[in-house]
Formats: structure tokens, C-alpha cells, sequence
């Protein structure tokens, strides 16, 4: 029995290692509706990507989670097209996406993709933000001065003036009547 035993553990091991190595990364499959969104099921029964899309193993596998990324080498590559490149998001898989502060995939230079990023105070447009009056800089989030001190002496003056303008007529027609 003794010897047996240990025959037993052997095979038992050598199986368990047969398995893991065949295994690979856990993407059997036996139809293409075992493997995951955007995935089939190739001629050596492994879940395989379609073209285009990528799992990022060992975060995502072909046959659970499918091959939901648009890239799977992170940072530049050609993968992704024109100035993008690949992040990883949280739900792990890779995105291609305009780097920080840049955007309009795939060129990725514009300073704003909507108004959004003009800080409610201009319009974007063609990728740049135009400022509405008042306003400047690259997202229209600084306030220009708007004081005109002639302007607002021609008002003063005009408000002062004004009673003048009132009054001088009739004080013309008073002195005319009476006199």
C-alpha cells in the first residue's frame, strides 16, 4: 500500500501539472458563446479576440469577461490611432483616449471637445474656445477689466448735463411769456 500511495500522488501530481500548463489562461471553450462579448471560439478551442479588440490578462480573460478593450499596450501605441493612446480603465481594459488637457480624438489638439471646458463664459469652437466679451485666455476663465473711465465720464457728464437741457428751455419760454 505504501508503494501504491505514492504512485497515486505522483500521477495525482503530474495530472494537476498537465492540467495547469494546458489550462493556459483559463479561455477553453467549445462554441463561440462560451467566450465573452467580442471574442470566438478558435480552432484550438481557446477563446480568441476579434480584430480590434483586446482582453488584458490576467484583469480580463476572453472566456468571462470577453475582449471589451480597444487597446491592451498602455501609453503610445499603434494601437490606437492618431495622438491617443492606451490607458487602462477601472473596469480593466484599455481605452485609447486624448492624453490630459488635450482634445478631438484622434488628432487630439484642440483645448475643448464642448462649451463645457470654455467655463461657461465662450463657445467651442473648431477646438479652441471663443471668449464672450469680457473674458480671455485659454478656457475663457479669466475676466478681463471692463472700466473705460471716458466711458463712464461721458455718462457721468451726460447725467449731469441732462436737468441742464431740461431746464434751460423752460426757463427761455418763462422769460418769453412773461416778458
Amino acid at each position: 500500500m505504501k508503494g501504491l500511495s505514492r504512485h497515486l500522488v505522483f500521477f495525482s501530481i503530474c495530472f494537476s501539472l498537465i492540467g495547469e500548463t494546458r489550462s493556459g489562461n483559463g479561455d477553453e471553450c467549445d462554441i463561440d458563446s462560451d467566450c465573452g462579448p467580442n471574442a470566438f471560439c478558435n480552432d484550438d478551442d481557446h477563446c480568441e479576440c476579434e480584430t480590434g479588440f483586446y482582453n488584458f490578462y490576467p484583469l480580463t480573460t476572453t472566456l468571462s469577461d470577453g475582449c471589451l478593450g480597444n487597446c491592451d499596450e498602455l501609453g503610445s501605441t499603434n494601437q490606437c490611432e492618431g495622438n491617443t493612446q492606451c490607458i487602462l480603465t477601472p473596469q480593466g481594459f484599455g481605452e485609447c483616449t486624448c492624453p490630459e488637457n488635450t482634445f478631438g480624438p484622434p488628432e487630439c489638439r484642440g483645448d475643448c471637445e464642448s462649451s463645457l471646458q470654455c467655463g461657461f463664459h465662450g463657445n467651442c469652437e473648431g477646438g479652441k474656445c471663443v471668449c464672450f466679451p469680457e473674458f480671455e485666455g485659454k478656457n475663457c476663465d479669466v475676466k478681463t477689466t471692463s472700466m473705460r473711465p471716458r466711458g463712464n465720464l461721458y455718462v457721468l457728464l451726460g447725467a449731469a448735463a441732462l436737468p441742464l437741457i431740461l431746464l434751460v428751455p423752460a426757463a427761455f419760454a418763462s422769460s418769453v411769456f412773461s416778458g
